[in-house]
């Protein structure tokens, strides 16, 4: 992230994923932290390399097909405490969209600013 600018609004958003890296076919669960119209923030076990290639499907609960699409870790850091309701993440990892439908990427915004914890 360094001095790099947010291109896009990231809205908080708790969506479970399913994150498959490309290279190995190695499936992951995760849980999304947020969104934007560029890609998501997820919350892993584990660190995922920078420039890993991945397939993700998010389920949307209002819907029952799930968002795919190809993406890619742009970065990926150690977390602090989560909560409870996380299981285990330790780390989380910022996913840019390489490859969405924009039609499940305008679903996706419209579902993460519908449900987004009130502002303080």
């Amino acid at each position: 992230m360094g001095g790099e600018q947010r291109r896009f609004i990231r809205i908080t958003s708790r969506l479970t994923a399913i994150v498959k890296i490309v290279k190995t076919g190695k499936i992951k669960r995760a849980l999304t932290r947020d969104v934007s119209a560029g890609g998501i923030c997820v919350v892993t076990e584990e660190i995922l390399e920078p420039g890993t290639a991945l397939e993700v499907e998010l389920k949307l609960p209002d819907r029952e097909a799930p968002v795919r699409f190809l993406g890619e870790v742009a970065w990926s850091r150690p977390i602090g405490p989560t909560p409870k309701s996380y299981e285990n993440p330790t780390e989380e990892t910022g996913v840019k969209f390489i490859s969405i439908d924009p039609n499940d990427r305008t679903l996706l915004m419209q579902y993460a600013k519908l449900n987004a914890p009130p502002k303080s």
